[in-house]
């Protein structure tokens, strides 16, 4: 890999994270110079790394031919968790029949409910461990890029509910010793709970944007 690659991808990998941790508040229009200048970068790497970033659906185009980070309407989180919840039963199907009467994952996965980001994390995690379960690379890919998506508003969900640690421990002894349908179950409600709740977390995105 020569050096102009490795830190397009160095570039890409560092807006990337930014994105997707909430460092540009939603809506917020990107400047290329500004970009450049706090990573310290070129011009070059960093759009071709918006570029990539909208690809992947992580940044819309702005009003003036840029790009922003999206802000999520109360419509769209509830057809991005509709999706997501869809994948997640997709996925479980996929395993097999077996996989509606025994554990789908009896290993679990790495749990850790210790604060926000690690909530966060293990709800990622529980995601992908599923979605590898079914042994489709288009699958996996799709859980990724949804789950990415929705990371700044995993966040809000944490501010907002006390209890999200304690719905994914529910979900590990679900996937680690009951049958697959008793998680399909737990998991469509895990997603109706948020589907409903989709204008309030619109909002708190809102106020961010204010404050």
């Amino acid at each position: 890999m020569s050096p102009g690659t490795r830190q397009g991808e160095k570039v890409y990998a560092d807006l990337k994270e930014a994105v997707l941790s909430g460092r540009y508040a939603s809506d917020t229009e990107l400047s290329i110079a500004a970009i450049a200048e706090d990573i310290g970068a070129g011009g070059s790497p960093v759009r071709d790394g918006l570029h990539r970033l909208y690809g992947e659906g992580l940044l819309q185009t702005g009003p003036h031919r840029g790009f922003r980070v999206p802000s999520w309407s109360a419509d769209a989180l509830r057809d991005c968790y509709t999706w997501h919840g869809h994948l997640m039963r997709m996925a479980i199907k996929a395993i097999g029949p077996k996989a509606l009467r025994e554990p789908v994952a009896p290993e679990g996965w790495l749990t850790d409910y210790s604060t926000p980001d690690r909530i966060v994390a293990t709800a990622e995690r529980m995601f992908l461990t599923l979605a590898k379960r079914s042994s489709s690379n288009e699958l996996v890919a799709a859980v990724i890029n949804t789950g990415e998506r929705l990371r700044t508003i995993r966040f809000v969900e944490t501010e907002r509910w006390s209890d999200c640690g304690d719905e994914l421990v529910s979900a590990n002894v679900l996937a680690r010793f009951e049958p697959g349908s008793r998680l399909l179950e737990a998991l469509w409600n895990y997603h109706r709970r948020r589907i409903r709740a989709a204008n309030m977390f619109s909002e708190a995105l809102k106020s961010r944007l204010r404050s």
